[in-house]
Order: C-alpha cells, then sequence, then structure tokens
C-alpha cells in the first residue's frame, strides 16, 4: 500500500500525510537520509509514531515521498529562474553570456548558505535506494526545466552537461575552499 492515503477522510489525512513528508524532506536535506527514522519523523512533524506507519507502508516508502518532495522543490526552484527570463520571441537583443552564466547558476544552487548541505545529503541519497530512485526519476524533470532555460537562452548545451559542470564546479569549490558561485561561473562560461 505504498503511498496510501485513507478514503472517505477529509483534507485533514492528506494535511497530515502532507506535514509527514514534509518532515521526512527537511531530515533528508538537514541530516541525510540514514537520519529517517520514524520516530525522529514524527518529532519533527509533531504527530504521533503511529500516524508515520499509518500513512506510509515502511520506511521505503515515506523515503521515496520525501526524495520526490526534496526533487519537486529542486524543479520548481528552477521553474522560477526560466519564467523570470524574458521571451526569446519578444528580446530586443541576444542575452550576455553574463545573463547565461547567472541564470544557469541560480537554477541550478540553491541558496548561498545551502550548497554545502545539499552537496552533502546528494552525496548520502546513493545510500538510501528509495531516495537514489526518486531523485534519479526527479532528474528528468529537472533536466526538461534545465534545457528550457537554456533554450530562452540561446544556448545549445545540454542540460545533463551544465548540471555535470555545475555539479563538478561545486565540489571543487567546497573541497578546495574557494567561492562556489565564481567557480561555477567560471566552468560554465566554458560551456555554454
Amino acid at each position: 500500500m505504498a503511498g496510501r492515503t485513507v478514503p472517505g477522510r477529509s483534507g485533514k489525512g492528506a494535511r497530515r500525510r502532507t506535514s509527514i513528508v514534509e518532515a521526512a524532506a527537511a531530515t533528508v536535506l538537514a541530516e541525510g537520509p540514514e537520519a529517517v527514522t520514524h520516530r525522529a519523523v514524527a518529532e519533527r512533524a509533531g504527530c504521533s509514531l503511529s500516524a508515520t506507519t499509518y500513512y506510509f507502508s515502511g520506511l521505503d516508502d515515506l523515503l521515496g515521498a520525501a526524495g520526490s518532495l526534496v526533487v519537486t522543490r529542486w524543479v520548481e526552484h528552477a521553474e522560477k529562474v526560466r519564467d523570470s527570463l524574458p521571451d526569446p520571441a519578444r528580446r530586443t537583443s541576444p542575452p550576455t553570456r553574463a545573463e547565461t552564466v547567472a541564470a544557469v547558476t541560480d537554477a541550478l544552487l540553491p541558496e548561498s548558505g545551502q550548497v554545502r548541505g545539499h552537496y552533502q545529503q546528494l552525496l548520502s541519497a546513493g545510500g538510501a535506494p528509495a531516495v537514489a530512485k526518486a531523485y534519479g526519476t526527479g532528474r528528468a524533470r529537472l533536466d526538461a526545466v534545465v534545457d528550457e532555460v537554456l533554450a530562452r537562452l540561446g544556448s545549445s548545451c545540454p542540460p545533463a552537461l551544465a548540471v555535470a559542470v555545475v555539479d563538478g564546479a561545486v565540489v571543487s569549490a567546497l573541497s578546495e575552499g574557494r567561492d562556489v558561485r565564481r567557480t561555477v561561473a567560471a566552468m560554465l562560461e566554458h560551456v555554454l
């Protein structure tokens, strides 16, 4: 009964399930998937332990829902960047290289204070098959939005390459104590 909902329940049950998923996603982002337990999620969600097992068939079901929510938020973040870009048909001049680099950087990176945690939890996701599966499934959605960002900016760079360059630049910058956004921008200059 993966991701079960209770027939005939009002919005209260759906809200409770949503709060549990949000608590599990927050735990994944803050502490990694290995920190997700029914007890930890119940405490974070402010609900009973039995609620976490009522709405989810097991820990993998809960982790999968949390991973899907995390990916959805990444996609929504990239969509906001895409939607902030001018329609290419209405532009009076082509986008500058700096504008293109900034937009791709903004679409793919979390807020400045969240970059290290974001990449740490990405690395730990591989150890949780349910989260890794959700991330893998959601990756196609993220790539599609990044492709739209690149298209609006007139770049033919494949979205998977842009993501790989950003990811590699972030890891290099974090491991070498360099500024993340400057390092990402410098690397994107080569592929965009």
